[in-house]
């Protein structure tokens, strides 16, 4: 049960700057995705008495891939580091997920919305903020198996929005309604999320009780997400919901805090920062991380046009491109204002045009237009998108924009449709309802004569369709992106299996960034862009101890920045001991993938092939044969490979791959490769060729120095020398890195 407006209640609070602060302030070009940086973030904010940081979902799973991260192993890597940090126990991983359009463009099969949430849970989401563009509870369905997920919060939220020429339309009854219908639905907590500054304080007073007197009942916590975009508004709002006993409110910190991003918590709530240190640590890891002064796209809006958009409820995040494309098409707009004006004077358009921030005004008198068509839906990602870029058209191609006829403004001179064919599916129903939640379960949709209209006005030649999208029999989306997955394994292998597991590559596939080519492929994109910045792996960033070294150490870096950065008691000379399942089941299970795909083992077989030929040649000597042996039983005893591919020998050879220490895997690798490399050379001298078997025991034991009582033959001193100067490099190699995981 949870407090109310007039008991000492200190709210949870959540750090959303590594998601929502950079896509609302940066550049994507800008982005921060290194593992080690957000951990740094996470470690400064649970000092600072932070609760839990978004740190996926949105629209940074398009970025990431754009810019060769994968998402899943960015949050993996936090996760696990979280786990071996005591002292970070309980701390929540949050995401955010855009129900049936998931994290791309469009609805997905439900097998595709189901495995990607699998995935994220895997990796240590702990809790999925769920939400709709149109607050449909039917695109909010959760899968069975994810609402029987132990210990993750599955959170829907409520978009917020209010047309003031409507207030009947979005009623406190409404949302209260709406907030029952997703706990019928299996969500175990609430939020409320303002993305263009539509909450009032005035509005909180009545929503906020409203609520909580539903949620309070059945033990459901109520958070609060409510961008700065509209400064004092949001400030005041968000005040008086904590002083109701807002179970969580979430903040923007540093330098990416304000603007189109949200308040820092020491500008809302400056009370509830328990320790003044930690929190200024906080601060100064934001200025460190991205620069004292980054470049935001948010802040080259004028404050004027900000606050013109804001009132129409264009989310701070939208504001960009409105601005953008309003000035590519300034002189198109103006013009065909200017001849509305001498053609009938109009009493639907403005005084004049003569400054940017009229043409602002003409297109917010549009906008209300276009959304009036729409039947009022709630302008949040991909809705504000779709009828912001309608509104430009309209003023931009339409034959007479001013207009009451809707031909006019929809149709171009040559009577064609001007974009964005995305508006019409919405209209049509493509993307679902803008449900009304009272008792006859009514539906706001655009007018007969609007749907008709569209209907015959598509450049995709569309009908309204007769059943709700989320109810259309699954497709084939998993079978074409597995496919495309596999494809993509086979030509690029290991370095495919490098950057994300099968199921991660079918998952971004399904949902891959939108391209102007057909031909285009940004998964095959995104793994050579990781591929150029494992060149970093290298030791020193340079050198390498057999092929394909930095294909297999890339993944572990990953994991061992955000570990270190999250714990810096750690020492940088016990990393080469590490066993590899201290790095995780989930980086294990991808690296042993990765072992088993690298391209040496097509030239131990190519070296196999050749020690045979001199097994059967009756020319060549016993000792010869002998020292043949002792490299087959050692190629055979270090190559961890499935023998062959059943169930139980894949289990053992995982169990065996997973006892291996850093060290033991490296240096075992290295000397496979050195004798591939030594045949040629040595095939006909056996002591130097090899003078007995090697197990993986002694590649232990050979790299390291060797102690007074140690007794080894000529022959081992030469690998011992060789794989110590290999583990000496390592351990410098992590030491070296590690100043940079901790700083």
């Amino acid at each position: 049960m949870f407090l109310s407006m007039n008991q000492s209640f200190r709210p949870k609070l959540v750090n959303l700057t590594m998601r929502d602060g950079q896509q609302s302030t940066l550049d994507a070009a800008d982005w921060l995705f290194e593992s080690y940086n957000y951990a740094k973030l996470i470690a400064a904010s649970r000092k600072a008495g932070f609760h839990g940081a978004e740190v996926s979902g949105g629209q940074s799973f398009q970025i990431a891939i754009n810019r060769g991260y994968n998402p899943f192993i960015v949050l993996g890597a936090l996760s696990h580091g979280l786990v071996k940090a005591e002292e970070n126990e309980g701390f929540e991983l949050q995401m955010l997920f855009r129900g049936a359009n998931a994290l791309g463009f469009r609805h997905y099969d439900k097998d595709i919305i189901e495995i990607t949430l699998k995935e994220f849970i895997k990796h240590g989401i702990t809790k999925i903020r769920f939400f709709d563009a149109l607050n449909d509870i039917k695109n909010l369905a959760l899968p069975n198996s994810i609402k029987n997920s132990k210990g993750v919060t599955l959170e829907g939220a409520i978009c917020f929005t209010h047309y003031p020429e409507s207030p009947e339309r979005y009623t406190d009854g409404y949302f209260c309604c709406y907030a029952e219908a997703l706990i019928d639905a299996g969500y175990n907590a609430i939020a409320i999320k303002d993305m263009s500054g539509q909450l009032t304080a005035e509005r909180v007073s009545t929503l906020i009780p409203a609520l909580l007197a539903i949620l309070n009942a059945k033990g459901i916590p109520l958070s609060l997400h409510c961008h700065s975009t509209n400064e004092e508004s949001s400030k005041n709002t968000i005040q008086k919901a904590i002083s109701y006993g807002i179970h969580a409110i979430e903040t923007v910190e540093g330098v990416l805090s304000g603007g189109s991003a949200h308040h820092a918590l020491s500008t809302i709530a400056p009370e509830l920062i328990a320790d003044r240190a930690a929190y200024n640590h906080l601060t100064q890891k934001t200025a460190q991380l991205w620069g004292n002064k980054p470049v935001r796209r948010d802040q080259d809006i004028q404050q004027d046009l900000k606050e013109q958009l804001c009132a129409a409820g264009v989310p701070g995040g939208a504001m960009p491109f409105v601005i953008r494309d309003l000035k590519q098409q300034e002189a198109a707009i103006r013009a065909k204002y200017l001849a509305s004006r001498k053609s009938s004077a109009s009493s639907n358009t403005a005084e004049n045009v003569d400054q940017f921030s009229d043409i602002v005004s003409v297109f917010i008198q549009e906008l209300k237009r276009v959304c009036t068509d729409a039947g009022l839906p709630l302008l949040v990602t991909p809705t504000a998108d779709i009828c912001c870029k309608q509104a430009i058209m309209n003023l931009a191609m339409g034959s007479s924009p001013y207009s009451d006829s809707l031909a006019d403004r929809y149709l171009n001179r040559s009577g064609q449709p001007n974009p964005d064919s995305r508006f019409a599916k919405l209209i049509l129903g493509y993307y679902g309802e803008l449900k009304s939640y009272d008792e006859q379960g009514s539906v706001y949709r655009a007018t007969e004569e609007v749907t008709k209209f569209f209907e015959a006005n598509n450049t995709l030649q569309l009908k309204a369709i007769e059943t709700h999208p989320s109810q259309s029999p699954g497709g084939d989306d998993l079978q074409v992106a597995q496919h495309a997955a596999w494809q993509l394994i086979q030509k690029m292998g290991a370095n495919a299996l490098s950057f994300a597991s099968f199921d991660q590559l079918t998952i971004l596939y399904a949902q891959k960034p939108t391209t102007g080519l057909q031909t285009d492929d940004p998964i095959a994109r995104a793994v050579e862009s990781y591929s150029r910045r494992s060149e970093n792996a290298k030791i020193d960033g340079r050198g390498r101890t057999f092929p394909d070294y930095e294909t297999l150490m890339g993944p572990i870096l990953n994991c061992l920045g955000a570990m270190f950065a999250l714990n810096p008691k750690l020492e940088p000379s016990e990393i080469p001991n590490f066993q590899l399942q201290e790095l995780g089941t989930n980086l294990c299970n991808r690296l042993f993938d990765i072992y088993v795909d690298l391209p040496i083992w097509a030239n131990v077989t190519v070296l196999t092939n050749h020690l045979s030929k001199l097994l059967s040649s009756s020319h060549t000597s016993e000792e010869l044969k002998i020292a043949v042996r002792h490299v087959s039983d050692t190629l055979t005893a270090l190559d961890l490979r499935p023998r062959r591919q059943e169930k139980e020998n894949l289990g053992e050879a995982l169990k065996a791959f997973k006892d291996l220490t850093i060290t033991e895997l490296f240096n075992s690798l290295a000397l496979i490769n050195s004798f591939i490399n030594d045949v040629a050379k040595y095939a006909t001298n056996p002591k130097a060729y090899a003078e007995r078997r090697l197990s993986m025991s002694d590649i232990s034991k050979l790299s390291k120095p060797a102690g007074p009582t140690q007794q080894l033959s000529a022959w081992e001193a030469h690998i011992q020398q060789s794989l110590t100067g290999k583990y000496l490099r390592l351990e410098a190699d992590f030491a070296r890195r590690s100043e940079i995981w901790k700083v």
